[in-house]
């Protein structure tokens, strides 16, 4: 029987192999991107440039909804860690 961390780790492996490396968290700042996969103690977003970011979640990073792979997202980041998930706003200008 395959244990639920193999499965886990494997699954992220697929998620990343499709994009180059995975971008290190920047120590504060902004990441944004589309969710390419969603754990319970992780998400994986890849940015324009096709990098994918594996982002630690933790009980006190603040989700602003449940996102599923194809979402755009931002995500705020501290020295502490990922503080907050938000769904991206859209950009586009009403007539």
């Amino acid at each position: 029987m395959v244990s639920k961390s193999l499965l886990i780790a494997l699954a992220i492996a697929g998620a990343i192999a499709a994009a180059p490396a995975p971008a290190a968290v920047p120590p504060q700042g902004q990441v944004e991107g589309e969710v390419i996969q969603v754990f319970s103690t992780m998400i994986v977003i890849k940015n324009d440039q096709g990098h994918a970011t594996i982002l630690q979640l933790t009980p006190r990073t603040q989700l602003g909804g449940q996102f599923k792979p194809g979402d755009k997202v931002v995500a705020y980041v501290t020295p502490y860690g990922v503080t907050s998930i938000q769904p991206k706003a859209s950009t586009a200008l009403i007539p």
